[in-house]
C-alpha cells in the first residue's frame, strides 16, 4: 500500500530544500517529485521584483531631509518579511 503527502514551498536562491513531513509518515525510503512551471510568469516576476527592490533601496539617499533612512526602511522590510513565516 502507498500513502500520499503533498505540500507547497518556494525554492530558495541556493536551490536547497529541507523537507519536514508529518510524524504519521513512517521512516524509510520515499520518492520525492518536484512539479514546477517552466518559464512561470510568477517566478520570473518575483525575481524582477526582488531586483527592482534592491535597486530602489540602493538608490535611496541618506540625506537628513528624508523621512526614513535606507537602514530604517531595510529594517522595516526585514521585520515584515519575518512576520510572514
Amino acid at each position: 500500500m502507498q500513502g500520499y503527502y503533498e505540500t507547497e514551498t518556494e525554492i530558495p536562491v541556493n536551490h536547497q530544500l529541507t523537507v519536514k513531513v508529518p510524524d504519521n509518515i513512517p521512516p524509510g525510503r520515499v520518492k520525492l517529485a518536484l512539479i514546477y512551471d517552466i518559464g512561470s510568469e510568477a517566478s520570473s516576476t518575483k525575481a524582477v521584483k526582488k531586483a527592482l527592490m534592491s535597486e530602489f533601496l540602493a538608490s535611496l539617499s541618506e540625506h537628513p531631509s528624508s523621512e526614513l533612512s535606507r537602514a530604517e526602511i531595510q529594517d522595516y522590510i526585514d521585520e515584515e518579511r519575518q512576520s510572514w513565516d
